[in-house]
């Protein structure tokens, strides 16, 4: 087996790309080569309103043939937020309103259908930085200077916000309690997340997004069902945040920063924290990849060492495989497969 180059999950100075686009086609507002601010607009769209449907019938209590009698709207009206769809009894006392402010679209079996108005949606760049690549019509990519850390699981589209750590070791559970308004728009960073609460709270609290180095499997559905945006750096369960990535999240606690879980289409995206260190206007290089060496930080990545740090010592193969030697940070010597490291550049 011959020894592939290995991506790091930790850089403390990098540049990346990140892509920019809208959830439908619309007006680009940026060209290649462009500096853009993290909050500049880039991009804008219009994106057509939802069809809400109403039970008519069922909401009065009568027949669906008594539907038509009890309209207060025609099909083509606008209607407001809170204006009445439908009357019925002495005095209109039972009466239907409308939660959203759209266009009434259909009435048929008893159901009236309204379209929610057009939303008007504006891209911002999220990052600091130039735009390398316009995408006709979608958005662009920006590049920008981070230090950046690659999570092996996450959820959610990116989002921005500062960083504020609520725990202050990697094998530290992260308390419900800790997550409070302080937290909102925050980019909240812990240990281990293995309590329902502190994803119930972060989604109260409007949290940008929750960094943590182990979660517990079944909070994963949890997390998504809430529409919150999570990155994990570790592993699922009990995993403790690796102590190189907590120190340098904690470098940057109170800076701006851009998580995002990750996606599989269009492109496979994985979920990652990126914490702009400013534009610097000149020639970007990106270090490639490349094999471990001796002397590298590595993680390991398989039991009985999951989560265990430590620095190559030697590098060989044995019968078609690259086997490794690490000395791990407790002083023990182990030989690990090639592909169970990760290395902490």
């Amino acid at each position: 087996m011959r020894a592939e180059p290995v991506a790091s999950r930790l850089y403390v100075q990098t540049v990346v790309e990140q892509e920019r686009r809208l959830p439908e086609a619309g007006e680009v507002l940026v060209s290649a080569g462009d500096w853009v601010r993290a909050e500049d607009v880039i991009a804008r769209c219009e994106v057509p309103g939802r069809v809400r449907v109403i039970d008519l019938a069922a909401e009065l209590g009568i027949a669906v043939g008594r539907v038509p009698r009890s309209l207060r709207v025609t099909v083509g009206q606008e209607v407001q937020a809170g204006e009445v769809l439908a009357a019925t009894g002495l005095m209109g006392w039972r009466t239907v309103r409308t939660p959203v402010a759209g266009r009434v679209a259909e009435v048929a079996a008893g159901r009236l259908f309204i379209e929610e108005l057009p939303q008007k949606v504006e891209l911002q760049a999220l990052l600091p930085g130039q735009v390398s690549r316009v995408i006709p019509g979608w958005g662009a990519v920006i590049r920008a200077t981070v230090s950046r850390v690659v999570g092996v699981w996450g959820c959610g589209e990116p989002l921005s916000g500062p960083l504020v750590m609520r725990t202050q070791r990697g094998d530290e559970t992260l308390q419900w309690i800790g997550i409070d308004l302080t937290c909102r728009g925050k980019i909240v960073v812990g240990g281990l997340c293995l309590d329902n609460r502190v994803l119930l709270r972060a989604a109260r609290f409007r949290v940008s997004g929750l960094v943590v180095g182990g979660l517990a499997e079944h909070l994963r559905a949890k997390a998504k069902e809430l529409g919150l945006v999570v990155m994990v750096t570790d592993g699922l369960g009990a995993v403790p945040m690796a102590g190189p990535i907590l120190e340098l999240l904690a470098q940057h606690e109170g800076r701006q920063a851009l998580v995002s879980g990750g996606r599989s289409e269009p492109a496979a995206e994985p979920p990652a924290l990126s914490i702009p260190l400013g534009s610097m206007r000149g020639p970007l290089h990106v270090a490639p990849e490349r094999p471990l060496a001796v002397g590298d930080r590595v993680r390991l990545t398989r039991a009985p060492h999951l989560g265990a740090l430590g620095w190559v010592r030697t590098i060989e193969e044995v019968d078609g495989q690259t086997r490794v030697g690490v000395r791990l940070e407790s002083g023990e010597i182990t030989t690990v497969d090639y592909r169970n490291l990760e290395r902490l550049s």
